[in-house]
């Protein structure tokens, strides 16, 4: 169990803040089966941070986000995580806070300073960054880092605005930024080969294929994206829907109109004609449509982020396959032609993880996470834990929970094919 901090006469609790992304960045999320393995490794990032500290992190204290918070800039994408965390900061629930991704975050110079400012005002205790944030002195010295190159991006992006909307106004391109898929650097010409591509994609679209098929057929062929990397499903859709291709201008996510409410002609020139990029957008949202009333109700899967195929060393997540919840190795859902397709029925193996937790609940004499009973009561009050404290209790116990090649036929619950190893907490 979590050791007391010296000098308290209970457990600390704590909070967490992450987004999906990797240490090293060489695993690029993609698919939301990617995303989702990827919050996870940070998470057990945390849970390991507060292993360390002998610190408890409290139920409804994990704020997470699809990508880093870019602090008070109110044009950027919301990141709910992060607001959710600084309100609760501000509401004075939250005093220890673990950040597995604490350099990263500096990065963001606004959303780094504002929590700085925070954690002075509130006293807030930060853990996770190389330096020590909760030294004074180091605390200062970083804050005024941060603000200098917060006010110098703001200044160089209200300047990067006003040139951006007066070219949109115009139809012109803006310049800079990465080159994309079709057209020169800037956007200044065709080049040809691709933009044929971009054409043949919206035709075989239209005529019923899907982004998958065309994802493969294209990396079949070896024809590869702007920057040389292989096509992905997410990459196709993102093609077909950039109004670029059609020769539509876009400021701040909005196609830009004249004041008539006729498109602005931008001054580049098109793949596609407008309505081919229009009756793909159509036919993209009714797909999306069907899907979505065809869709069963989301399932939690509490070992999501413990899970690792034994086969390929990858995280194994939730997912449905023919219907049934399961566990699938993450390679799974790759475009490679060779894939590992190992896969554990959810429900059993949830059941075989959850008699184990509740044993080691029963053993305890102490408290090891809020609202957990232990002793006797730990078999009664499990039925009645949320999926999210279930999760909890297992990356408390667990550190991870490694999954081989079963021995028995597809049918047959095979638990020899299961290896818990347990999680190590600090001794006291």
């Amino acid at each position: 169990m979590p050791v007391p901090i010296p000098g308290s006469d209970i457990a600390q609790h704590a909070a967490v803040y992450c987004w999906p992304s990797s240490p090293s960045r060489a695993a690029a999320a993609d698919t939301a089966r990617d995303r989702r393995a990827a919050l996870d490794a940070q998470l057990g990032l945390a849970y390991e941070q507060a292993a360390a500290l002998g610190l408890t992190v409290t139920g409804g204290l994990v704020f997470t986000d699809p990508r880093p918070p870019a602090g008070l800039d109110a044009n950027a994408r919301p990141t709910p995580g992060w607001h959710g965390l600084l309100a609760a900061v501000r509401r004075r629930e939250v005093r220890r806070l673990l950040l597995p991704q604490a350099e990263q975050l500096q990065r963001h110079a606004c959303a780094f300073a504002e929590l700085l400012r925070l954690a002075a005002e509130y006293d807030l205790r930060l853990h996770g960054h190389p330096r020590d944030l909760n030294d004074p002195e180091v605390r200062k010295e970083l804050l005024e880092r941060a603000e200098r190159a917060s006010r110098a991006a703001r200044e160089a992006s209200t300047r990067a605005r006003r040139a951006h909307r007066q070219a949109a106004a115009e139809g012109r391109t803006h310049g800079g930024g990465l080159r994309r898929f079709g057209y020169a650097t800037g956007m200044t010409a065709l080049v040809e080969e691709e933009a044929e591509v971009v054409r043949e994609v919206f035709a075989r679209f239209l005529a019923g294929e899907s982004l998958r098929a065309l994802a493969v057929d294209l990396n079949d062929r070896q024809i590869a994206t702007a920057y040389g990397n292989r096509w992905t499903v997410s990459g196709v859709g993102r093609l077909l829907e950039a109004p670029r291709y059609a020769g539509l201008r876009v400021l701040d996510g909005t196609i830009v109109h004249a004041p008539d409410g006729s498109y602005v002609t931008a001054d580049w020139l098109p793949c596609v004609s407008v309505a081919d990029w229009e009756a793909v957008q159509l036919l993209r949202n009714d797909r999306a449509r069907a899907r979505a009333a065809n869709r069963r109700p989301r399932r939690e899967y509490p070992l999501t982020s413990l899970l690792r195929c034994t086969r390929c060393e990858r995280h194994m997540v939730g997912s449905a396959i023919g219907g049934y919840p399961t566990y699938a190795c993450t390679s799974n859902s790759s475009l490679e032609a060779e894939h590992c397709s190992r896969h554990i029925a959810a429900e059993s193996l949830e059941a075989h993880v959850a008699e184990r937790a509740i044993a080691l609940l029963e053993a305890q004499s102490a408290p090891v996470l809020d609202g957990v009973p232990v002793g006797q009561a730990a078999r009664f009050g499990w039925s009645r834990l949320t999926p999210g404290r279930r999760a909890a209790v297992f990356r408390h116990f667990f550190a991870s929970i490694r999954i081989s090649a079963s021995s028995t036929s597809r049918s047959v619950f095979d638990p020899s094919r299961i290896e818990l190893l347990p999680r190590r907490h600090p001794a006291g």
